[in-house]
Formats: C-alpha cells, sequence, structure tokens
C-alpha cells in the first residue's frame, strides 16, 4: 500500500476511515514484538471511545496511547528532514509518563551500555551513539531513498540502538515516515514474520547480509494489500 505525503495528512482528516486502520495495524504488530498485550480490539475500543479494555502493565498502557500519538505525530511532521532533534523527540513522545521517563531515559540517548538478549549483535556503546546517527543521517540523505536504502538504514538504526529502551519502536516508525516520503509500499511488520525479521536483522547486522531482512520486509509489504479497496473508495472521495 502506497500513499503519498499529502494523502496521508488529507485523510487523517477523517473520522472512521483508513487512516484508523492504518494506525491500528501498524501499532499493534510493531508494538506486539516488543511484548505489548493490547489485541486489534483493545486497540479499536481505546481509539473509538477511549477506554482501555483487558489487563495491562502500566508502562504498556502509557506506551500504547504514546503510540498511538506519535503515529499523528509521525504524519503532522512529513516533510521535515529527520534530525537528531526529531528522533529524540519521536523517543520523548513513546516514553511520556513512563517509568523510562522518571529514570531520565525519555529524549535522550542511551547513558549505560546495552544489548539484545540472546544476540550477538554488538551494539555502539553510549559515547558513539552522537557521532553515528550523525554518519546514519548523512548516510540517508545521501542514499537513493528506495526500498533497498530503507532496509539498510533500519538495520543500520536499530545496531546504534540509541535509546536505553524503544529502539525497535522508533526504528519502525522511522520507516513508516521514509516509506511514505520515499513514495514507497509501507511496511507492517506481520506477526507472521516476527520470528524471520529479528534473524533478517541480525543476518544484516552481523554479517551484512541483507537479503533476508528484504525478503522479510517486501512480504510485509504486502500485508495492508486487503486494505486497497477501502484506500481506494476513499481517495475517491478527497
Amino acid at each position: 500500500m502506497r500513499l503519498t505525503s499529502n494523502q496521508i495528512i488529507e485523510i487523517k482528516k477523517y473520522p472512521n476511515s483508513i487512516y484508523d486502520e492504518l494506525k491500528k495495524e501498524f501499532l499493534y504488530h510493531s508494538n506486539k514484538i516488543e511484548g505489548s498485550t493490547f489485541t486489534r480490539e483493545n486497540l479499536d475500543i481505546y481509539l473509538k471511545r477511549q477506554i482501555i479494555e483487558g489487563s495491562h502493565k502500566l508502562d504498556d498502557v502509557f506506551e500504547t496511547i504514546n503510540s498511538l500519538n506519535l503515529f499523528d505525530f509521525v504524519v503532522d511532521t512529513l516533510g521535515e528532514k529527520l534530525s537528531k532533534k526529531l528522533i529524540l523527540e519521536f523517543h520523548s513522545i513513546l516514553k511520556k509518563n513512563s517509568l523510562d521517563q522518571e529514570r531520565g531515559f525519555a529524549g535522550c540517548w542511551k547513558k549505560i551500555p546495552n544489548m539484545i538478549s540472546g544476540s550477538s549483535v554488538v551494539l555502539a556503546q553510549p559515547w558513539e551513539v552522537d557521532i553515528k546517527i550523525d554518519e546514519l543521517l548523512s548516510s540517508w540523505e545521501l542514499s537513493d531513498k528506495d526500498f533497498k536504502s530503507i532496509v539498510k538504514s533500519h538495520s543500520e538504526f536499530e545496531t546504534i540502538h540509541p535509546f536505553q529502551d524503544g529502539n525497535g519502536r522508533i526504528g519502525r516508525f522511522i520507516m513508516l515516515k521514509q516509506c511514505i516520503e520515499s513514495h514507497i509500499d509501507l511496511i507492517a511488520i506481520d506477526e507472521e514474520y516476527n520470528v524471520d525479521y529479528k534473524k533478517g536483522l541480525t543476518e544484516s547486522q552481523v554479517n551484512g547480509n541483507f537479503e533476508l531482512l528484504e525478503k522479510v520486509l517486501g512480504k510485509c509489504q504486502n500485508f495492508l494489500e486487503e486494505k486497497n479497496e477501502m484506500l481506494v473508495n476513499t481517495l475517491k472521495c478527497l
């Protein structure tokens, strides 16, 4: 599913439209990867009625609500150059009212070394983050802004792992921004491909081989195709 910046900004104005469906599907899968207990139905009820249903950890509640707000913020800032300031703002929104904010970890680069449990990937040290993010942003500006560039950029961001927590979700929000601005089919990580996504990410980070990650994310681009009929009908009405 491919949307221009102008199209997604326009459909954002209309309640109960394809915009809410896109938001729900993207966030359900992105947060599920990180262990969120929110179901599609939980998200749908919150979107429509501002009611939280089900039993969830407090941080999961805050970060789910924050993710919905961050999705809107990403759309509102389409066209704004990807920068350190913008990435830090993404993280600040995601972590609002969370334990990480209480601990001073929200909206700033990581302060102590972190790791990916069960992974051999060597992440950037805290003192390396700022310069590596600069290098990543410069590399993105010089890239072809195509699918392969987005995949490579995502892998490199996750290797830097610049935040104490929330790196996967912020990385996928950045991918969302890149896909829309580059007129690339949107990537929603279907839970069916979670394991392959993590394998592909590790393979790209450890061995520099992006083939599996490209294959998995390519499959994930097709995940939203079933929404195309509704999208086409919506765009005809604009």
